[in-house]
């Protein structure tokens, strides 16, 4: 057999595996409060069985001492009672919970024995034991997973490996081998110990009490067979809700140390994936792993688009491939020999990171900036293994299409087998639609994905900025000002939130340094103050752009300036436009989102939520008039749409039928807004598109 495993580093250095101080101090006080847990858990289940037996009891004796028609009646109530509150003691504690994806494939050593030997001498090197069982997905993501139950709280259960076909496909063979690594070291002696059973625990723990609705199911099952039932089922419920809220109180406390520690936990299991695969592998693994994911999310985003219907992808990963090509040549990324992109530094400078973090919420991952740090001060390095991780399976082709034919079958049964979508006509096509409405590079993203700001038509250049040019005016040190503007704003929103209690969080951090929640709202005066500067300047800078180009249409005619200024009131108009219809449609929205979440079950709750949805429908209608018949607007709607449109204001907006909402007509609605939101602001980007090339014709040497 060809061995394919990467020889390891072989680090010796006892730190790569001993737990940090912090994370041993962590690990004592989780199992301080699991104990704590253990111990109420101990005393309420003793507590509730206790009642339980004397309900039984009570209905056994109670004939006997006092034989009437009342006990005769009482007694078996109680019998009953005490019976069931046993019976769902036992349904709610001693659960069982099997994990479900429905896309999972089994997959065994006989048809795979590459990636079985693989991962075979992968769990020798972090001391776990061997999957029970090992699936794919068409994730880009490795995960190990439980059959998780009561009795695991006892002793653990056996692990299974996940692995996602988008991850083989994004990465190499070293990659490949840093991903299992993490995710084994969570369970590893090696490196975790007690921490790989906390890690556990605490996953039984919270789906015993926040993902087990069996019981609560069965009690509605039983209350639907008659009122005595009924009492006692509803009664039996209001005890074990009890237990349920006491042991919620108790895990609260245990979740919040473990968030803590689970990050450490995180750390952990990084230093044994640099440890065996080394730095390099581990860099360029977690930016491979970003891209992946991303334009898996694209394709699959795909498999129900409406220009795609009737179509499938016969092999989904020869499209995703196809992708992160297209995606790495828009971003100036090389791709190496295998096909995969080179990812930089350079290309993460062009990202504006958050300066608020809410830590708090994101404890268990930390960042990829903060891995990264991690990995290249470890500076561990070996031979790295560069082929693709396919090499791992027999006939990888095969088992794409197998995967591939699976997810349509699940979400979309109903496409034929015998239109393809081919790779190279997918990317002829996202090519197409992107040169489509791409902006003139020139401009370096200055208009991209914002508003034209109103601005003086006629207003003469400074004389102080005579000597301008386009490049100055569209300088990179310009365009990062700009993005950094709206980079605060939206962190003024966050601040914001955060000192209103909108996010319920004790701390946050602010440009790395860790604050208070109440110190938001002195920080939050700071920021807006400088916002506010800033956005006074860039709309400055968008009237000296505009009035730059004025002068120059000037130079060309007075035609060419009139030209120039009626595209700009154009655009302007058709914003303005935009910006009204695209609030009716969130508002509209917002309320068939209400009505589907109360559903029919609740009429008294629908009636304001119906009728708000019928009054922003003829809002909408009005709207879609103006569109459809005032100068300027007209014509910016596809035919097939117009056809739509038209047959849409023929109806009433009457959304019930029956005293049940009428989910179908609510299907129309929403399918027709969202056809013409996206077609306006479609036809206002070719506006601005149109209005740039023109500016790019009134420079010198065009």
């Amino acid at each position: 057999m060809t061995n394919l495993y990467p020889e390891s580093p072989g680090v010796k250095d006892p730190l790569f595996f001993q737990p940090s101080a912090l994370f041993r101090l962590q690990i004592v006080k989780v199992t301080g409060f699991i104990l704590l847990f253990f111990l109420l858990y101990v005393i309420i289940l003793l507590t509730a069985v206790a009642l339980a037996a004397g309900f039984v009891a009570a209905g056994v004796a109670l004939p006997g001492y006092y034989p009437s028609i009342y006990t005769f009646i009482v007694g078996p109530a109680l019998l009953l009672l005490g019976g069931m509150l046993l019976f769902f003691l036992v349904k709610f504690l001693f659960y069982q919970r099997p994990p479900v994806n429905p896309y999972r494939t089994l997959i065994d050593a006989d048809h795979h024995p590459r990636l079985f030997d693989f991962i075979s001498r992968l769990v020798k090197e972090t001391r776990i034991r061997f999957p029970k069982k090992i699936f794919v997905v068409p994730d880009v993501q490795a995960s190990v997973f439980y059959n998780t139950s009561f009795f695991s709280l006892l002793w653990p259960s056996a692990m299974n490996l996940e692995i996602g076909l988008g991850l083989v496909n994004s990465l190499n063979i070293s990659e490949f081998k840093m991903v299992l690594a993490h995710e084994f070291a969570h369970f590893s002696r090696r490196s975790m110990k007690l921490g790989s059973y906390v890690y556990t625990l605490n996953k039984v723990l919270y789906n015993m009490l926040y993902e087990n609705d069996s019981w609560n199911e069965l009690v509605i099952r039983w209350s639907s067979h008659g009122s005595l039932p009924a009492f006692f089922a509803h009664l039996t419920r209001m005890i074990v809700n009890s237990m349920q809220f006491l042991l919620k109180k108790v895990y609260h406390l245990i979740n919040r140390q473990y968030l803590v520690l689970s990050r450490e936990m995180e750390f952990r299991a990084d230093a044994v994936a640099v440890a065996l695969a080394g730095t390099a592998a581990t860099v360029s693994g977690t930016r491979r792993l970003e891209m992946g994911s991303y334009c898996m999310d694209y394709c699959m985003h795909h498999l129900s688009d409406p220009e795609t219907a009737g179509q499938r992808f016969r092999n989904l990963f020869s499209a995703h491939s196809a992708v992160m090509d297209y995606f790495a040549g828009q971003n100036y990324l090389c791709i190496d020999a295998e096909g995969l992109p080179v990812i930089t530094d350079n290309y993460f400078q062009t990202f504006l990171k958050s300066r608020v973090q809410l830590r708090e919420q994101w404890t268990t991952h930390p960042t990829r900036e903060d891995r990264e740090q991690r990995y290249l001060a470890a500076a561990v390095s070996c031979e790295q293994a560069t082929g693709s991780a396919w090499q791992l399976f027999n006939n990888p082709e095969s088992l794409q299409e197998q995967n591939t034919k699976l997810i349509y079958d699940l979400s979309a049964p109903d496409i034929q087998e015998d239109s393809w979508i081919e790779p190279a006509a997918f990317i002829e096509d996202l090519t197409r639609k992107h040169r489509l409405y791409e902006y003139p590079a020139a401009f370096n993203d200055y208009y991209d994905n914002r508003s034209f700001p109103p601005v003086q038509h006629s207003s003469p250049l400074p004389v102080t900025a005579a000597t301008l040019n386009f490049a100055q005016l569209y300088h990179p040190d310009i365009i990062l000002r700009m993005r950094r503007y709206y980079r605060d704003k939206q962190d003024v929103e966050t601040l914001q939130a955060i000192a209103s209690g909108q996010f319920q969080t004790r701390v946050f951090e602010f440009d790395g340094q860790q604050y208070k929640a109440a110190e938001a709202r002195i920080l939050l005066r700071k920021l807006a103050t400088h916002v506010a500067e800033e956005q006074s300047w860039l709309l400055s800078h968008d009237q000296l752009a505009y009035r730059y180009h004025y002068q120059r249409a000037l130079e060309q005619g007075s035609d060419k300036a009139r030209q120039l200024e009626e595209q700009y009131q154009d655009i302007l108009l058709h914003q303005e436009f935009a910006h009204r219809l695209n609030d009716q449609v969130i508002n509209i929205i917002h309320g068939i989102s209400q009505i589907f979440n109360i559903g029919h079950g609740t009429l008294p709750l629908l009636g304001p939520w119906l009728e708000e949805l019928s009054a922003g429908c003829w809002r909408f209608r009005r709207l879609l008039h103006e569109a459809t018949v005032s100068t300027g607007y007209s014509g910016t709607l596809s035919p097939e749409l117009y056809e739509q449109v038209q047959r849409f204001t023929d109806q009433e907006c009457v959304f019930m039928q029956q005293e049940v909402p009428d989910y179908v007509a609510l299907q129309e609605l929403h399918e027709v807004i969202s056809a013409v939101v996206e077609q306006y602001n479609n036809s206002n980007i070719l506006l601005k598109k149109s209005y740039l090339e023109l500016l790019l014709t009134l420079e010198p040497g065009s």
